[in-house]
Parts: C-alpha cells; sequence; structure tokens
C-alpha cells in the first residue's frame, strides 16, 4: 500500500524548509502572505527556498489569483515545481493556464463546507492534478470522501490538528496530509513533526 505523503505549509525561511525536508517532508508549501515581513519580495524570498530544496522535494506556491497569465507569473516568480489555486478560477482560464505552466502540477483547494464543492470537484478532474481539502472538523470527513469519489483525483487533505491523525484518516488514505508550524508565523518547532510518528 502506497504510504501517505507529507506537505508541510507555513515554511518562511531557509531553516524551517531544511528541517521540514529533514522531517520527511515531500513537499513545502509557501504562501506569498507569510513573507510579509522578509527583506526580500515575496517572490524573491519564496525563490531562495524553492530552490533550495531537493529535487524530489515539490515546492508549492499559494496563489488567490484568477487569471492564468496572474497564476502563471508568480508561478515562474517563485521558481516553484507546483501551484496550489485557493480559489476557483473562471472555467475558461484553465486550459490557457495548464499550457502556460508547462507541466507543473495544479492543485485545487475546494472548501468541503462550501455549496459548491462537489460541482467544483467534478470539474477538477479535467484540469487539475490533486485536490487539496482543508479539514477543519473531523465531522466533515465524510463530505471529503464525497469531494474524493466525485473528482478521482489525489487529495491532499489540510488537517488542523495533526496531533489527532486518527484510524478514520488513515482509512481514508489521502494522498498526502498537509499540516502547518505551529502559529503560522510563529518560530517553528522542529518537534512538531517528530511528534505526528
Amino acid at each position: 500500500m502506497p504510504r501517505i505523503r507529507l506537505k508541510v505549509s507555513g515554511i518562511t525561511t531557509l531553516v524551517e524548509a531544511r528541517i521540514a525536508v529533514e522531517a520527511g517532508a515531500d513537499a513545502i508549501d509557501l504562501d506569498p502572505l507569510g513573507f510579509a515581513t522578509s527583506s526580500m519580495t515575496p517572490d524573491e524570498a519564496i525563490a531562495e527556498i524553492a530552490l533550495s530544496l531537493p529535487p524530489m522535494v515539490t515546492a508549492v506556491v499559494q496563489t488567490k489569483a484568477l487569471t492564468a497569465g496572474t497564476v502563471a507569473q508568480q508561478v515562474d516568480a517563485a521558481a516553484a515545481t507546483a501551484v496550489q489555486l485557493m480559489r476557483a478560477l473562471p472555467a475558461s482560464e484553465y486550459p490557457g493556464l495548464k499550457r502556460i505552466i508547462r507541466g507543473r502540477k495544479i492543485i485545487q483547494s475546494i472548501e468541503p463546507e462550501q455549496a459548491q464543492a462537489l460541482e467544483l470537484a467534478a470539474a477538477c478532474a479535467e484540469f487539475a492534478d490533486a485536490v487539496h481539502l482543508p479539514l477543519v472538523a473531523f465531522e466533515n470527513l465524510p463530505r471529503c470522501r464525497q469531494i474524493a469519489e466525485a473528482c478521482r483525483l489525489p487529495i491532499f487533505l489540510g488537517l488542523a490538528e495533526p496531533e489527532r491523525f486518527s484510524m478514520e484518516i488513515a482509512a481514508f488514505r489521502p494522498f498526502a496530509i498537509d499540516i502547518t508550524t505551529p502559529g503560522g508565523s510563529s518560530p517553528f518547532d522542529p518537534a512538531f513533526l517528530a511528534r505526528l510518528g
């Protein structure tokens, strides 16, 4: 049975990225909003981290942009190998985005609670490579199952409380779990990932 992969979000420094990689991260999520206090521009700071990662670790840049051109510019500037779309683009933008970003992966984020979640999940099958589902409450796990069945794509399950990684989630078998470093902008705790093991 394939192992569940690990994506770590909230990384804002090279040191944090290195610790996450050493702890077994398969992907590092880089949100431009987390770099507001950096001496570099967010794109420069993200690119520095992305370019430092080992070849087998995916650099994922988050974006709330709504046009293919803007998303592609952010992906290029960040030297990312994947993009996580935090909002659904207009349907007409997706074909152009896939063409412009030239094979880099698209992860579509879907809020399980939103009314159109199942419809968006079904549409994702045509353009996305994976779907990210933030699991804020464990009561939403059945809804996440429905979304996974609707899109038939690899699922990144975002865990608000990773220490509660339970038998139910293990049985769900997401492609990856996505955890956020504690406190968002707080100093990275190397023991945080170790507690998951």
